[in-house]
């Protein structure tokens, strides 16, 4: 073989180099090592390609049209405090609504479930929940006020002819833009488990029978009655409300500010666009009937979601800051730095040269395996439930995913067990703490012996569902890196990988390639 192989191969048995010796070349290939077992390759031969890998600092990142929202205070154990506002338009579910002659307004409710799954009941029978994508575990101060900042759907400075952007660092300029008192303040809010339990009307029965509704875990409050009563019961009829564009300009907004507590909080994250969350007016309609007059218990849904924009409080500590600006993308990393939100990605560069490529060309290697294998650098992960359970690779040119994702089975119902043939889950030890992630890129190095695409440089991202492929702009492009995976933004979670320069040999970047040999 060429030297660079004797360079990198990892090993062939002696017994392996005696049985090439007796094999017939009748076969169309060889297959060295004898039978598989149960798929695997582990009596293959392999080698070791060359890879180079390297972190980015991302900087402001477009947070509208993300499809879920982080909401919070969250202190991510590597990287530091990260805080997250949203700023969400508000939206009339039917045109022009009417609420009766001089009605009474009762009591305003916002609702935001969680995402939450409902495990067995206790003992005693009652349900059981455990709240999903709830990071951290202390009390954060919650403001929910009103904005005068109006969204645009389109950019005016394409003469609206694109889609307006926002970035995750408008926060401030978001709240110069608040007007009034805050509709609903909570010095100490902390999202619970259980199941939320309250009482409705039965509008089937005219409102002279209560009903007792039991749902999942939920932001569920109380808001400011005379705010709503101004500005929606007593606007009926005006052009306020006859649509939604005057709506939305009317009522530009509600801006949920997060702020922590003592230095710490936690965080959720929200669909506000979900059909459960909404605000409420519960409201009386007084009608006469026949020279009395009737009480009439009616509610009316104002829709959240529309036009969605995420703010991060969010800065990398100096010290990786400075290690990222440090590193060298022609020679790699020993840290690679992945952080979720406003953060940090990684950029990977497969072989060592062209040279290598060619020879690995030359050879005629029928591919069994090719993969990456991260090894998290426990000496700076806490570990734990801290710990990215995914992680997510792209071809950065296209800014979608290798053929290998393509081809692999997805779970819609369940993305955290979604594609793990080709991005395997967080590989764990006995305590919990990570030891690594390994993606197999089979088809996709194929692809690049076989000269069918170009060995482009892949991106490396944490990711909060590998199934969303959506993308988000950087708002200041970096090294030609102008877009970064929507699943990414959505994640305040973080890590530290050994780069290809990790000085321990076994900690470090591996790209292999498992194959059987072939018959010239």
């Amino acid at each position: 073989y060429p030297m660079i192989l004797l360079k990198r191969l990892g090993f062939i048995p002696a017994v392996l180099i005696t049985v090439l010796a007796f094999v017939s070349c009748d076969d169309d290939f060889t297959t060295i090592g004898g039978e598989l077992i149960g798929g695997q390759f582990d009596s293959l031969p392999s080698y070791r390609a060359g890879v180079i890998a390297h972190s980015k600092n991302l900087g402001p990142v477009q947070t509208n049209g993300l499809p879920v929202n982080l909401l919070g205070v969250y202190k991510e154990p590597v990287y530091g405090q990260q805080t997250a506002s949203v700023l969400s338009q508000l939206s009339l579910t039917s045109s022009n609504p009417t609420f009766g002659n001089e009605p009474r307004l009762d009591s305003v409710i916002l609702t935001l479930p969680y995402f939450s799954t409902r495990l067995e009941p206790d003992e005693d029978g009652n349900p059981v929940f455990r709240l999903d994508s709830v990071y951290g575990d202390s009390p954060f101060k919650l403001t929910v006020s009103r904005s005068n900042f109006f969204l645009n759907e389109f950019d005016p400075a394409t003469n609206f002819e694109n889609r307006q952007k926002y970035y995750s660092d408008q926060g401030p300029v978001f709240k110069a833009s608040l007007i009034g008192d805050p509709l609903y303040v909570n010095e100490s809010f902390k999202p619970s488990a259980r199941e939320v339990v309250y009482f409705e009307n039965d509008p089937t029965s005219g409102g002279n029978e209560i009903d007792t509704i039991r749902v999942s875990p939920r932001l569920r409050v109380s808001l400011s009655t005379q705010f709503f009563k101004e500005n929606i019961l007593d606007k009926q009829g005006s052009s306020e409300l006859s649509n939604n564009n005057n709506f939305r300009n009317f009522i530009r907004g509600l801006y949920f500010e997060a702020a922590p507590v003592d230095g710490s909080g936690s965080m959720m994250l929200l669909n506000l666009s979900g059909s459960e969350a909404g605000i409420v007016l519960y409201y009386t309609d007084f009608q006469e009937v026949e020279g009395s007059i009737t009480e009439n218990p009616r509610s009316y849904k104002l829709g959240l979601g529309g036009n969605t924009v995420n703010t991060f409080s969010q800065e990398l500590p100096a010290q990786i800051a400075q290690e990222i600006e440090g590193d060298n993308e022609e020679t790699g990393t020993e840290n690679l730095y992945l952080k979720g939100g406003a953060g940090s990605m990684v950029v990977i560069d497969l072989f060592e040269d062209e040279a290598e490529l060619e020879d690995l060309r030359a050879n005629n290697w029928l591919i069994n395996e090719a993969s990456l294998t991260f090894y998290v650098n426990q000496d700076k992960v806490q570990g734990g439930n801290s710990e990215p359970e995914r992680i997510y690779l792209y071809n950065m040119e296209t800014n979608q995913p290798v053929l290998d994702y393509r081809i692999d089975s997805p779970d819609v119902s369940f993305p955290l067990n979604s594609l793990t043939s080709h991005s395997g889950r967080l590989i764990r030890d006995e305590d919990k703490n990570g030891i690594s992630y390994k993606i197999r890129i089979t088809e996709h190095v194929k692809q690049i012996l076989n000269e069918d695409i170009e060995n482009v440089k892949l991106g490396l991202v944490i990711t909060q569902n590998i199934n969303l492929l959506s993308n988000s702009a950087l708002k200041n492009p970096v090294d030609g890196i102008d877009r970064v995976p929507s699943a990414s933004v959505i994640t305040p979670r973080g890590t530290v990988l050994h780069g290809n320069l990790e000085s321990d040999p076994g900690k470090r970047l591996k790209f292999n390639i498992i194959y059987t040999e072939t018959n010239n």
